[in-house]
């Protein structure tokens, strides 16, 4: 759910604000979106994974400050106010795009921490191998 998402905030600012009608709305959309991602991991995810796990912790900790970067810069967006208005910013748009790629990638990551925190135990030579590497490094 918190990747759905996250990959929500960026189509609805990506797809949708091509019109007048529909540039407020979708950037409106894409804050919540952005900023019901980290909110989505609390009701999702165990409360024992953010005790358990570091890098879960820390990728959930970053998918929070790329969700509101990606809230901030969706903001200033709107604040545009139309698709010509935004024509002549040269700086707004990449922003957004930096901060909702982060934001995506971020959560998938932490997504992806977090299964391979609830897989269950190695019955293959190849994740025995990847669970010995894992102990090494810890």
């Amino acid at each position: 759910m918190p990747g759905v998402l996250a990959v929500l905030s960026a189509i609805s600012g990506l797809v949708f604000p091509r019109t007048d009608a529909l540039y407020g709305p979708a950037y409106i959309a894409a804050i919540a979106f952005a900023l019901a991602t980290p909110l989505a991991f609390l009701v999702v995810a165990p409360k024992s994974l953010f005790q358990q796990n570091r890098a879960f912790l820390w990728l959930y900790i970053a998918t929070v400050v790329s969700a509101v970067c990606a809230a901030v810069t969706s903001g200033l967006l709107m604040s545009l106010g139309s698709p010509d208005g935004a024509a002549g910013d040269i700086g707004g748009f990449p922003m957004w795009l930096l901060s909702t790629g982060a934001l995506v990638t971020v959560s998938l990551l932490a997504i992806k921490a977090w299964h391979r925190e609830q897989a269950g135990p190695a019955t293959t030579l190849r994740d025995l191998q990847r669970q010995e590497r894992r102990t090494k490094h810890r």
